[in-house]
């Protein structure tokens, strides 16, 4: 995207300077180095600009939430996002794009197997710009919590209901006023004994924001960011992020919230059914789990 152009373009020019002014050129043995050099100077730019930003967040850190969320930040973290996915050697096939609403905001609903999940989405939806409800915790991360904080996130505490109806009553508000999209995984939190199950209960609480906003629910099936972290670095990672329905008010408008929450969950099951050969591990954990009980 912009900044990997500009990371891109900067690194070439650097690599050629040094290649001209060192005198390499005078000699077709050295052909070679600027493309190393290129190779080199691209990611140690994305290194400085990392620390850069990650210096600059625990700054914004300490600073006041904004009321709105704020399209500059959005859009530093969705390039950023596409470079992380680039240097973790992640591959994003992202399926049924084409569903997606053009002129309007929508809840984004999907299945949480990691912390991966929302960079892939940011990565890959470009072109939809969108907040998330997410753990208080995670706006004290290096980087990341900072860039949330100053991109409108919001802030949920596990286990808070009270707190809990409030941020998604307010997430129903920014939806309603149509200036950004709105994601949440109805799971509630990240589905740690994946594969066993591969899809935790959806909490119907969680869909209160669509009714309240009366927007269109966008249902997202990821598979693979979990494995991004035991791949990298030696193997790359295909994660894959399927739309699998967007459903429109005049279509749940009549359904209970659980009924929605089930019915996006067995989207989500349904193309698991479909596509579970993509998955890395599911089978290994299955097999270690059957050598524990053999050795009991």
């Amino acid at each position: 995207m912009v900044i990997g152009t500009l990371f891109l373009a900067i690194a070439i020019t650097c690599a050629g300077l040094t290649y001209y002014f060192l005198g390499l050129y005078q000699n077709i043995v050295w052909i070679w180095v600027p493309f190393v050099l290129a190779f080199v100077f691209y990611w140690a730019i994305f290194f400085v600009a990392i620390g850069t930003i990650g210096l600059m967040a625990e700054a914004w850190k300490k600073s006041k939430k904004p009321d709105h969320p704020r399209p500059a930040y959005l859009w530093l973290l969705r390039q950023m996002c596409v470079q992380a996915m680039l240097f973790l050697r992640v591959r994003v096939h992202a399926t049924g794009l084409g569903k997606l609403p053009e002129k309007e905001p929508f809840m984004l609903v999907s299945n949480h197997l990691s912390i991966f999940d929302h960079i892939a989405l940011n990565a890959a939806l470009n072109r939809w710009p969108f907040i998330a409800v997410s753990k208080v915790r995670n706006f004290e991360l290096f980087f990341a919590g900072g860039l949330l904080k100053k991109c409108g996130y919001l802030g949920i505490v596990q286990g808070d209901i009270a707190q809990g109806v409030k941020t998604i009553e307010h997430a129903g508000e920014i939806l309603k006023e149509g200036k950004v999209s709105m994601a949440i995984a109805p799971e509630g939190t990240r589905n740690k004994d994946f594969p066993n199950p591969e899809l935790l209960p959806f909490h119907p609480g969680s869909f209160a924001m669509a009714y309240a906003s009366k927007r269109p629910v966008v249902v997202f099936a990821i598979q693979n960011t979990n494995a991004i972290a035991v791949r990298f670095p030696l193997h790359p990672t295909h994660v894959y992020l399927d739309c699998v329905g967007v459903i429109y008010y005049d279509e749940y408008k009549d359904m209970s919230q659980k009924e929605l929450a089930d019915y996006t969950r067995s989207l989500i099951e349904k193309r698991f059914d479909q596509k579970r050969a993509r998955f890395y591990h599911a089978g290994m954990k299955k097999k270690e789990e059957a050598k524990a009980e053999d050795k009991q």
